[in-house]
């Protein structure tokens, strides 16, 4: 079987806050094309961080980041960010709101707005192109921030607790949704969470990261095969790999 291409690598990865705070030191993981990774861990171990420096958002103070065996020196084509605040800019409908990205990218009115049309009814959300962000509920205008990262059509998609404020029924909802989406249209994702089950249902791989600062405590393949369903968490294959993951973490403190 051939072995899957590198996507994304990072190699001797530190970061260090003034205060002295070190985030992670020598942090090195390679992540193969179109992989779907979560990434778990104590709070304030570095999760997002990590996510920001792979964005360009943030530098890192040593150590390098490879994408297609690139440097990564800042943001650039290829990425998208998605975060757990929905960060909509409310004067905008969520039509335009899922072309801005393109806009920023300098194309033409008529192809972003084809394309963000696309998107919207890929989430979803045929039928409320024209509201605003105040007219959508949380789990609708998460549905908007995910259609605006992948209308750019990033090799990469980022994304940093994006059903973490939203209540159970709507995450496990969005959780099927984001697999359906993935599945359609495949692309390389580094999903931070601290739910251990949504890890673990959506993922190919956990990553359990330690406390701070941060390295990684254990790569934990998952084995189940795709589509997947809920009743799959409650197998006793899921819930044994939770029990690992879980004890992990204990060692850290709460996830």
């Amino acid at each position: 079987m051939e072995t899957p291409r590198v996507k994304l690598r990072t190699v001797g990865l530190t970061r260090r806050y003034g205060n002295g705070l070190t985030v992670f030191e020598d942090f090195s993981v390679e992540i193969a094309d179109l992989q779907f990774v979560a990434i778990i861990g104590p709070s304030g171990c570095g999760k997002s961080t990590l996510l920001r420096i792979i964005d360009g958002l943030d530098a890192p103070d040593g150590g390098r980041i490879e994408i297609d065996g690139k440097p990564v020196v800042g943001p650039g084509a290829g990425r998208a960010m998605v975060f757990q605040g929905f960060d909509l800019f409310p004067w905008r409908t969520a039509l335009e709101n899922v072309a801005f990205g393109l806009e920023m990218q300098g194309v033409g009115k008529r192809e972003r707005l084809d394309t963000a049309r696309r998107y919207i009814d890929m989430v979803g959300l045929s039928g409320f192109a024209g509201s605003y962000p105040h007219q959508l509920s949380g789990g609708m205008q998460q549905r908007v921030g995910i259609a605006r990262a992948l209308a750019v059509r990033p090799d990469i998609l980022l994304m940093d607790e994006p059903f973490g404020a939203l209540d159970l029924q709507t995450r496990d909802l969005l959780q099927d949704e984001l697999l359906r989406i993935w599945q359609t249209d495949p692309k390389t994702v580094l999903f931070v969470t601290h739910s251990i089950e949504e890890a673990i249902y959506l993922a190919d791989r956990v990553i359990v990261l330690s406390p701070r600062p941060a390295r990684i405590q254990r790569d934990i393949p998952v084995p189940f095969g795709r589509p997947r369903d809920e009743m799959l968490k409650t197998s006793p294959e899921f819930l044994a790999i939770r029990r690992q993951i879980w004890e992990l973490l204990k060692q850290g403190g709460d996830p």
